[in-house]
């Protein structure tokens, strides 16, 4: 019983620490590019046009960006397909839907990867 209870705390735990993580990723890298435009503000501001600021402020949005989130849906969605299907099977279908936004991501991902930029 008490084994139940420290799994679920556990993974709850867990679960936070990783978005508490990502988040403060985020926060640093705004940050970063701040800190990079006050400097270049600071040196004289001839510097900042809108070509720096848009590379500045470039998310990566080409095939790279479709290649990690689908293999963050795929190792969300597999495990969770595994759990699904060993403890309750008929709701297996439900639980591959992150495979599947998974598999699109990655199939997006190699087909941009061919187009020419």
């Amino acid at each position: 019983m008490y084994a139940d209870a420290l799994i679920a705390i556990t993974a709850i735990l867990v679960s936070a620490s990783a978005f508490g993580g990502f988040l403060y990723y985020l926060y640093k890298a705004k940050t970063s590019k701040l800190q990079t435009l006050v400097k270049m503000a600071e040196l004289g501001g001839s510097g900042i046009d809108a070509e720096t600021i848009r590379l500045l402020g470039n998310t990566g949005s080409g095939y790279k960006q479709d290649l990690k989130v689908g293999i963050i849906w795929l190792a969300i969605g597999i495990p969770l397909t595994l759990h699904i299907l060993f403890e309750e099977p008929t709701g297996v279908f439900a639980a591959l839907i992150p495979v599947f936004i998974g598999i699109a991501y990655l199939i997006s991902g190699k087909y941009r990867l061919r187009e020419p930029d």
